[in-house]
């Protein structure tokens, strides 16, 4: 499975913990987990593994949030507001983790923006500022 794909999962899930939080629990949890692990043909690597269950944890604390009765989500203007309201910055961690996974086993300019734009998300800093794809591939202080 692609990190997009995985992404898109991820985004998914942290929307429905948002949006319709009286839905996420720990049966659905675990169902989303196991579904994604189906997609894979082996074990899925360490780190997208790890990510995936720290997406899990934080849907959970999503939907813990979000479901209190004095909480609107609906006023949000968009569910990222939720993510970033109850989980800040770390909340994008497994998208940051994901991406550099995806740079270090697959590097593409995708991959390289996409490590940029999670970076910041959860930094609030800018990875490699000026810096091309080519620039960094070509750099010999690169870990190969």
């Amino acid at each position: 499975m692609s990190g997009g794909r995985l992404i898109r999962a991820i985004d998914e899930l942290y929307r429905r913990a948002v949006v319709e939080a009286r839905e996420v629990d720990d049966a659905s949890l675990a169902a989303w987990l196991e579904d994604l692990s189906l997609e894979f043909e082996e074990r899925p690597p360490k780190r997208v593994a790890g990510a995936l269950r720290k997406s899990a944890r934080n849907a959970r604390r999503l939907a813990g949030y979000w479901r209190s009765d004095d909480r609107e989500a609906a006023a949000l203007p968009d569910w990222r507001n939720g993510v970033d309201e109850v989980l800040g910055g770390a909340g994008w961690r497994p998208h940051l983790d994901l991406a550099r996974h995806r740079l270090a086993t697959d590097p593409s300019p995708e991959a390289f923006d996409a490590v940029k734009t999670w970076f910041r998300a959860v930094h609030f800093v800018e990875w490699m500022e000026g810096v091309t794809y080519e620039e960094w591939l070509d750099d010999p202080r690169r870990a190969r």
